[in-house]
């Protein structure tokens, strides 16, 4: 099936990390692409601290946002907005992600989390990893996010695209197929296949 598309406000993502997020931490200093905490070489936040905040933007909800590193990024498209990224095969850690189907931990059983901002390859960031999408805090995560093509309403997994691209990445949302598919999230609506 070819690859299509979903809008940001028709689908949530359920949070897979370990941990819940600090009540204590609020929007970080310059927002959550502040240069200061976001795409830098050392980490500014200790891994896998989560903040959850109130979304008023296209679906009003609750959003949660992961502090992790991006470990491997493919050759050919670097992590950028709104493209998926799931755990690496390669790292330990819960927190270590990539947007490489070559190098994450396998098709459809990884939890899952989206970049808000192109990143660099061993890089530390915020990733949004649960709830509604957070187009208030991150404008451009607004509009199209990638599927397989056969999204429909109910649970959703993540599938490798057909077609990878610079903008599509490698990773999308697709129906899950097995038992063993890990849900990361729900649907409230067909694809635009």
């Amino acid at each position: 099936m070819a690859d299509s598309t979903i809008d940001s406000e028709l689908f949530i993502l359920y949070d897979r990390l370990p941990g819940e997020p600090d009540a204590s931490l609020a929007v970080p200093y310059g927002g959550f692409t502040g240069a200061t905490h976001h795409n830098v070489a050392a980490a500014a936040y200790p891994i896998g601290t989560k903040i959850e905040v109130y979304n008023t933007t296209g679906v009003a909800g609750w959003t949660r946002f992961v502090y992790g590193q991006l470990e491997e990024v493919d050759g050919t498209n670097a992590l950028k907005v709104k493209m998926f990224c799931a755990l690496d095969a390669t790292d330990l850690s819960p927190y270590a992600f990539t947007n490489e189907v070559a190098t994450q931990i396998g098709e459809s059983v990884s939890p899952i989390v989206a970049g808000i901002s192109t990143m660099t390859e061993n890089y530390f960031g915020w990733f949004w990893c649960g709830g509604v999408c957070p187009e208030e805090y991150v404008a451009t995560m607004c509009d199209n996010f990638y599927t397989t093509g056969d999204v429909a309403i109910g649970p959703i997994t993540t599938g490798n695209l057909a077609t990878p691209g610079t903008t599509a990445g490698e990773i999308g949302l697709e129906l899950p197929n097995a038992v063993t598919d890990l849900i990361i999230g729900w649907s409230f609506s067909l694809d635009a296949a």
